[in-house]
């Protein structure tokens, strides 16, 4: 079995991802193929060169730059839309469909996770009729400071809100239900401010197409985790990172397979450097996020109220 899977990063990520990808190799089986492709903005040569190292017999590493993808997808016609390419880099994960017309299902994960199990039991999962997988956003769906987010400015209940962060894609049904031409028309007509940018449209727009996956195979590490549980990955989202921060879910295993990447020694360095003033910074980022939710929370215009009118 050919399993295509996508990442997105820039030079700033190529640590973190060389810890994924070291984790998803140390957990393959010889039966299967394992397509990877990096989708980078900016991607030194020599992080190419890095990452590269870590494939395998049966693990391909490609690499695919964003601005090229674009432009080959809009025939760079600017007129086509409101946003440079470079904005809609933004949205990359919207256009895996388009910019892979060959690919017919693939997964997409962040570079923050460790693969702790087969991704191939992900892949085999079935869509039904659906065109998109993914897990429920953990964070949303327990803290009361963003309770109400999801519901008034995405318009979708907070236990049905996913995360973006791992997704299955079926992506001949994306193209056949021309989803990046209806998201171009929402970004066109309407400029909506969001604390998600893609995953907050994505909710809004597959709310009703969406295929919940099992919560092992995006542990989100914004809510406690059962270590000795079934975990598939483990998706260090947000702030708490294991770079940064040594009380965090299963450290052991990440830096085990860091200690097996070229970015050893990078990675030990950013987590002795890490700070309280790091420290702070994450705390406040969190407090701007609530902050910005809840100002979001009073605008007429939001993605809840034009869709909603869309399906009237």
């Amino acid at each position: 079995m050919q399993i295509p899977i996508f990442y997105a990063i820039n030079d700033q990520y190529a640590p973190l991802l060389s810890v994924s990808l070291k984790s998803l190799v140390n957990h393959t089986s010889a039966d299967n193929q394992y397509i990877v492709t990096v989708l980078y903005q900016t991607l030194s040569k020599e992080n190419q060169d890095k990452l590269v190292s870590l494939a395998t017999d049966n693990v391909a590493i490609r690499f695919s730059a964003l601005d090229e993808q674009f432009s080959k997808l809009f025939d760079k016609d600017h007129n086509l839309l409101l946003a440079d390419f470079h904005t809609l880099t933004i949205y990359y994960r919207l256009f895996i469909a388009d910019m892979f017309p060959n690919e017919q299902k693939a997964i997409y994960l962040d570079a923050d996770t460790l693969v702790m199990q087969d991704i191939a039991g992900l892949y085999q999962i079935d869509l039904g009729e659906h065109a998109i997988g993914a897990v429920t956003d953990q964070l949303l769906a327990i803290d009361p400071d963003l309770a109400t987010y999801p519901t008034k400015v995405v318009g979708v209940d907070r236990a049905n809100y996913v995360n973006s962060g791992v997704l299955l894609l079926d992506l001949a049904k994306l193209r056949q239900e021309k989803f990046s031409q209806h998201f171009l028309e929402l970004l066109q007509q309407y400029h909506f401010k969001l604390i998600a940018a893609d995953q907050d449209y994505l909710n809004a727009m597959a709310h009703d197409a969406m295929t919940f996956l099992p919560v092992k195979w995006n542990d989100q590490t914004t809510v406690p985790i059962d270590e000795n549980g079934d975990v598939g990955l483990v998706h260090y989202n947000l702030f708490r990172k294991p770079w940064h921060y040594r009380d965090v879910p299963f450290r052991e295993a990440f830096w085990q397979a860091a200690d097996q990447t070229p970015y050893a020694k990078v990675l030990h360095n950013t987590l002795s450097q890490y700070n309280e003033s790091d420290t702070t910074a994450d705390d406040q980022k969190h407090q701007r996020l609530v902050a910005t939710a809840n100002e979001l929370l009073k605008e007429p215009v939001t993605l809840r109220t034009v869709l909603s009118q869309k399906v009237s």
